[in-house]
């Protein structure tokens, strides 16, 4: 058993040499780093993104998704000698994960971190190279920021007067993944939470009550945050202005 698992290892390793490999800038310093890999035999790994709100720091928050065969039994990733991050399907072929950084562990991006799944008898495992820009950074530098953006907010119903009492309105925000996400209408709801239910894909929904002003409606704003900085959109302006309005944390 320990030889074809060494077997499985060694032949994984020489996929790492990427066809056609990419490392994207995703916006709020997420960088993913995406390899095509060869069939296995019980199941296959197909890429991994590493996502963080501060680098490498202690505090920062990591994020993992990995695409891979749907129906591992289990699957997590080692970031390091003391770090392994548990994986969960989230949704069929789609793992993710997260961990914060604690002050004693030390992660080293110029090594190599591992997805190790099974789907039978035999785990598969598979090392990828950090993200470039993880790399460059020395431990507890943030890597640089790219801008948050808002891409759409939509509201349905958007027509006022259908805001009655009971009535559930629901919202929709596109833009920067793995953010924190709330909505605000003047007057009536502070902070409504959204939840992303695919990367860059925020939801959620509120009931009117008997007190609401219906108009209130007409000044929604959602606020999207990552990092130290976060971008203001207004619910008719985000499709005219897909930047929205950005802040920093701290400097307003």
């Amino acid at each position: 058993m320990k030889s074809v698992l060494r077997q499985n290892a060694a032949a994984a390793m020489l996929l790492l040499a990427p066809l056609g490999a990419a490392l994207v800038a995703q916006p709020a310093a997420a960088q993913t780093y995406s390899y095509r890999v060869a069939q296995a035999d019980e199941g296959r790994i197909n890429n991994v993104t590493l996502n963080s709100d501060a680098g490498l720091r202690p505090g920062a928050t990591l994020r993992v998704q990995v695409s891979a065969t749907p129906g591992a039994r289990w699957a997590n990733v080692s970031l390091g000698d003391t770090v392994r991050v548990p994986l969960h399907e989230r949704a069929p072929g789609e793992y993710v994960g997260a961990h914060v950084i604690r002050r004693s562990e030390r992660i080293d991006p110029t090594g190599r971190m591992t997805v190790h799944a099974g789907w039978g008898e035999t785990p598969v495992a598979l090392a990828f190279n950090y993200p470039a820009a993880f790399q460059a950074q020395e431990m507890g530098a943030a890597p640089a920021m790219a801008n948050v953006q808002v891409n759409r907010f939509s509201m349905w119903p958007n027509d006022t007067d259908r805001l009655d009492p009971g009535r559930v309105v629901h919202f929709r925000v596109e833009g920067t993944p793995n953010a924190h996400a709330w909505v605000e209408v003047p007057d009536v709801v502070r902070g409504l939470r959204l939840r992303e239910e695919r990367p860059g894909s925020y939801v959620g929904e509120y009931t009117v009550r008997r007190r609401d002003d219906p108009d209130a409606f007409r000044g929604a704003r959602v606020v999207l945050r990552s990092g130290d900085q976060r971008v203001v959109a207004q619910v008719n302006d985000a499709d005219r202005d897909s930047g929205g309005h950005r802040e920093w944390e701290g400097r307003r």
